[in-house]
């Protein structure tokens, strides 16, 4: 079980290409930073979409990154049942429940 943290957006880079290639099974994926703008990408937030239900990747979003870039309510378009929006204690939570982590 690893927690990808990713702090890049996908519109300047492709990150989250990596990221999605190296998920395996009950990963887990953290929005952080510029990596919030993901949930302004259609394509990205299909792809977390596809993981978490062939996969069980889950997906959280830090809230204050969310609040820091202007985007305080997730797209109308975005699952809310499947992206988590999360405070930096449940972030530090998440790093010690799963066995590794990964910075992108």
């Amino acid at each position: 079980m690893t927690l990808h943290i990713v702090t890049t957006s996908p519109f300047s880079n492709a990150t989250f290409k990596s990221v999605f290639a190296r998920c395996s099974e009950n990963d887990g994926i953290v929005l952080i930073q510029d990596g919030v703008y993901a949930l302004n990408h259609a394509d990205v937030v299909n792809q977390l979409t596809g993981l978490q239900q062939t996969l069980g990747v889950a997906c959280f979003v830090l809230a204050d990154d969310l609040i820091a870039r202007a985007n305080q309510a997730l797209p109308a378009t975005t699952n809310t049942d499947m992206i988590k929006r999360i405070s930096m204690e449940d972030f530090v939570e998440l790093t010690l429940n799963y066995k590794t982590t990964i910075s992108w």
